[in-house]
């Protein structure tokens, strides 16, 4: 029943689109329908959205307008040729550096507007229309990095009210910032599988139809939901763990030559004599290859993929556990393969001199609030 509604929606605006043409083609370059219907992610109550680009020079009004086409409600918003042609040139020739992170905050429209037109359905053809959707293939991997850069600078932006709130045992208000912060690393997971959408609403669509394997949606759906609160403090630094390996997973395997299925600890061990990486950092690739760890208004630190590798992977196990983990991640992860147990031990002792990994888990709510 479900997909037949689907379908009679995806109909309903086809005919509407054809009726716009026969009114008034000379005004419109192309015409195609997008959104979470065309991207499979929809529903029976969704809405069909219908973007008409016009020509160069049309009159075409740019505002979003609503019609009821056969009982189906179908929004239209007009584009204007030149804007969406530089926002696919913003997205494509976006370059992250370790300075100019504040800019990844306004990707959030170009990135949508992207995701929709590489999952769109054309209904009127055009050289523009394909060029911009030819681009946007021929661009794929740069545009996922850019969108799992994107999720996790936005994550970056909750985690201050979430440590703030933990701080201060306002586990109501954690709860609330929590679940920001979990769906924004689940969204970098779904988007380094190779499932590019921005919206956060059907993350669990997503997780479904584009299996990680071994990722724990359930421990995901139990922070997403608040249930974890009533574990206060432990809990809330287990959620920024999980949170902290979702991203570092994400950015390090969004890899055409690998898959994010391969990662090998989604949750902490419990060895004694376990390595323990700085969970207060956020990670994020640069587009000159280095990964970026980030403490917000505190420290940055670029690592190589090797080191920043053998960093996600101390999560609480020892160095042979460690070890083992980087030697079968080679098989995904070409700069992996060169590092023998020697290596790997001399990063993590490289990463213990500067603070980024200890003996012990780091509290990162110690430091805030006044509490440490």
């Amino acid at each position: 029943m479900q997909a037949s509604a689907v379908e009679d929606k995806l109909a309903a605006a086809r005919k509407l689109a054809h009726a716009m043409v026969a009114d008034n083609g000379s005004e419109i370059d192309s015409i195609y329908i997008a959104g979470s219907l065309t991207a499979g992610l929809g529903n029976a109550t969704s809405d069909a959205d219908l973007f008409v680009i016009g020509r160069p020079g049309s009159t075409a009004d740019q505002a979003v307008v609503q019609y009821g086409v056969d009982g189906h409600r179908i929004d239209v918003e007009h584009v204007d040729p030149a804007a969406i042609t530089h926002t696919i040139d913003d997205v494509t020739s976006f370059r992250l550096r370790r300075d100019n992170l504040a800019e990844l905050h306004r990707m959030n429209r170009p990135l949508d507007t992207v995701a929709r037109l590489q999952a769109s359905e054309t209904v009127l053809d055009s050289p523009l229309l394909a060029s911009l959707k030819a681009r946007i293939a021929a661009a794929e991997s740069q545009i996922r990095q850019l969108a799992v850069n994107y999720f996790a600078i936005t994550l970056i932006s909750h985690q201050e009210d979430f440590l703030g709130a933990a701080a201060d045992e306002d586990f109501d208000t954690t709860a609330i910032v929590g679940q920001d912060l979990v769906a924004n690393a689940g969204k970098a997971v779904t988007t380094a599988a190779g499932d590019l959408y921005v919206s956060k609403k059907w993350l669990y669509k997503q997780l479904a139809r584009r299996t990680v394997d071994g990722f724990p949606v359930e421990t995901l759906r139990t922070f997403q939901h608040g249930s974890w609160i009533v574990g206060g403090r432990a809990a809330a630094e287990a959620l920024l763990r999980f949170v902290q390996t979702c991203i570092a997973a994400a950015v390090l395997m969004n890899r055409d030559d690998a898959w994010i299925g391969a990662w090998p600890s989604w949750t902490a061990g419990n060895a004694a004599d376990g390595i323990w990486r700085h969970p207060a950092y956020s990670v994020l690739r640069l587009d000159d290859g280095g990964v970026l760890l980030h403490w917000e208004l505190r420290r940055q630190i670029v690592l190589k993929e090797p080191a920043a590798a053998v960093w996600a992977l101390c999560t609480g196990r020892t160095v042979e556990e460690i070890v083992d983990q980087v030697r079968a991640l080679a098989e995904q992860l070409e700069p992996l393969r060169p590092l023998t147990a020697d290596r790997v031990l001399a990063i993590i002792t490289a990463l213990e001199q500067r603070g980024l990994v200890g003996r012990t888990p780091t509290s990162v709510l110690d430091s805030v609030g006044g509490t440490g």
